[in-house]
């Protein structure tokens, strides 16, 4: 395996290279190395020095690694380790290599309904997951991702499905972080209650996750705001496009499960995940055991459209998947 710099050790782990910097924190591709040859790539997020020192912003961070240490799913990236180096902390990650769905969505692509059919059943069985945690009382943790977006959506070069960054992530006993005058997630995925900054649970999740797989059926979101002030009311009150691209697109039964999940009080939606999902698994999609290799499929070609077709992962040629997401206090330190 290929690697295209050696930056130096972060406690036991051999950082590779750069991938992306944040607000907050910074990624690299590292090397997890063991005896008689044992080399494990991961991802590491290392919280910026000059934050490191504000207790505040430890909060946050730490509060990802506590939430992503309850995961345990195989849609759900993982959480392999947490320390503290010369005063940083940082947080280990499993590495996903393939390419995020931003990047095969990317220029109005879109993708065939049984393939879109399926990741969404794979984000649905992550979020059932996420949102179903209990704390060891038995207490539901209440757990709100807040930016599902395809940039949050890593798709592997075996098929593989995963849903990331859970950086701004909220339960129902952490505390709020938002910085001042700050929005969390991205505006054009959010459901309209989180828009107006209300109380959020699980429904909001699926409401951004509608969003996401209209956007990947129709080759554009639901909305027709041409100005970040046009988006922001449509959102707020769920001005949504006409149904007749979507159903067109996806075909009726597919459409009504994303409609009635972009309706917009949470009261009208899906209850939860699980429900969704049930409804998704009833929408005729073909063989479900092929959508992997077609996963696989569409990785690949982004990927050879992008000229990184060599083996292992990109940290030189091309963006990683995780150069996009994982970052949750963004340029404007929201």
């Amino acid at each position: 395996m290929a690697h295209s710099a050696d930056l130096g050790m972060l406690g036991r782990y051999r950082l590779r290279a750069s991938l992306a910097r944040g607000g907050m924190a910074e990624l690299f591709l590292a090397d997890l190395s063991g005896p008689e040859g044992f080399v494990k790539p991961v991802v590491i997020k290392r919280m910026l020095p000059q934050l490191a020192a504000q207790e505040t912003y430890r909060q946050m961070f730490a509060q990802e690694a506590r939430l992503m240490a309850t995961f345990g799913h195989g849609h759900v990236v993982s959480a392999l380790d947490y320390g503290v180096e010369q005063g940083s902390p940082y947080l280990v990650l499993e590495y996903v290599d393939g390419a995020d769905l931003a990047r095969v969505l990317g220029e109005g692509r879109v993708l065939p309904p049984p393939l879109v059919r399926y990741v969404g059943l794979c984000l649905l069985r992550a979020l059932e997951h996420v949102h179903g945690l209990r704390d060891p009382r038995g207490e539901p943790l209440g757990i709100v991702h807040r930016d599902i977006s395809p940039a949050n959506v890593l798709l592997g070069r075996t098929g593989d499905v995963k849903l990331a960054d859970f950086g701004i992530a909220k339960g129902l006993r952490t505390p709020s972080h938002t910085a001042p005058g700050s929005t969390r997630g991205r505006l054009r995925y959010m459901a309209p209650e989180q828009v107006l900054g209300g109380p959020l649970d699980g429904r909001a999740d699926l409401f951004s996750l509608a969003v996401l797989l209209y956007e990947a059926l129709v080759g554009q979101g639901p909305y027709s705001a041409k100005t970040d002030a046009q988006l922001l009311l449509a959102v707020r009150d769920a001005r949504l496009a006409p149904p007749d691209d979507l159903r067109r697109a996806a075909g009726g039964p597919l459409a009504e499960v994303l409609l009635r999940a972009l309706r917009p009080h949470p009261s009208e939606r899906y209850a939860s995940a699980g429900e969704m999902a049930r409804a998704l698994a009833a929408v005729d999609g073909g063989n479900e055991g092929e959508q992997p290799w077609r996963v696989a499929e569409v990785v690949a070609r982004t990927l050879t459209s992008e000229g990184t077709t060599d083996d292992g992962p990109r940290e030189a040629k091309g963006r990683s998947p995780f150069s996009a997401v994982l970052l949750e206090v963004r340029e404007d330190g929201s």
